[in-house]
C-alpha cells in the first residue's frame, strides 16, 4: 500500500492545491491517505511505501521507519498512467533546488520529468541539484524542537553543521539577493520553505503541486 503523508505546511500554504491531490490519490485503489507524519510513523509497516513532497516527513520517515520504503509524490506521479497533465505550452520556468534534496537524484530527476511532461521548460541557475546551498530562509533559523525530538540523528546534525543564524532582517535580504539571479517570469520550488523564500524575496514563485492539479 502507498500512503501519501500531504505535509502540514504545504497543505496550510496551498490548501487548495492539497485538497486537489488527496481527492485524486484517493480515488487510486493502492493509495492511502493520511495527515500528519508523526503519529503516521508508528502505523507504517515494511509492505508500505510512502509518498511524501515534504523533506521533513522524508527525514522523519527514513530515520524512524528505516525499513519503510519512501520516495516523493513525484516519482510515483511518473508511473501513473491516468494523472491529468497539464499542459502549458513550452513556458520557461526557473527549477530552484532544496539543499535537502541534493542527495536526492531521483527526487532531483523526477522533478524535472514532470515539468518536461507538462509541457514546461525547466531553466537551471547555476547551483543547482547537488551543488545547492538553497532552503527559503529554513537554515537560517533554529531546528524545531518536535523535529529534534522525532528525528534527532537526522536533526541534530542539520543543527551543528547545516545552520547560519541570522536575523530576519538580514534573512530578507539575502532572499532578495538570491532571486535577482532568476531570467524566468516565474519559479518552480517542489519545498514548502523553498517557496516561501523564494517569494519573501520578491519572485513569482509557485509550488510543483500547484502546477501538477492545476487541471484538477
Amino acid at each position: 500500500m502507498y500512503i501519501y503523508l500531504p505535509s502540514c505546511n504545504f497543505t496550510a500554504a496551498r490548501p487548495e492545491a492539497s485538497k486537489k491531490i488527496k481527492q485524486y490519490l484517493s480515488s487510486k485503489p493502492d493509495v492511502k491517505v493520511v495527515g500528519c507524519c508523526r503519529p503516521q510513523q508508528k502505523q507504517l509497516t515494511p509492505e508500505d511505501t510512502v509518498l511524501s513532497i515534504c523533506l521533513t516527513c522524508s527525514a522523519i520517515t527514513n530515520e524512524v521507519n528505516p525499513d519503510t520504503p519512501e520516495k516523493s509524490l513525484w516519482e510515483y506521479l511518473l508511473t501513473d498512467h491516468d494523472f491529468p497533465w497539464p499542459d502549458f505550452h513550452g513556458e520557461e520556468m526557473t527549477i530552484q533546488d532544496c539543499w535537502r534534496a541534493r542527495n536526492k537524484p531521483a527526487m532531483l530527476d523526477a522533478v524535472r520529468a514532470c515539468m518536461v511532461k507538462m509541457n514546461l521548460r525547466p531553466v537551471e541557475i547555476a547551483e543547482n541539484r547537488e551543488k545547492t546551498q538553497f532552503d527559503g530562509v529554513w537554515r537560517y533559523n533554529p531546528v524545531l524542537q518536535k523535529n529534534l525530538d522525532i528525528a534527532p540523528k537526522y536533526f541534530q546534525n542539520i543543527a551543528q553543521t547545516g545552520l547560519e543564524l541570522i536575523p530576519p532582517e538580514e534573512q530578507k535580504a539575502r532572499m532578495e539577493a538570491w532571486v535577482s539571479q532568476y531570467t524566468t517570469e516565474r519559479v518552480a520550488t517542489y519545498c514548502t520553505a523553498c517557496l516561501k523564500g523564494a517569494l519573501l524575496g520578491g519572485a513569482n514563485a509557485v509550488h510543483l503541486l500547484e502546477l501538477l492539479t492545476a487541471n484538477m
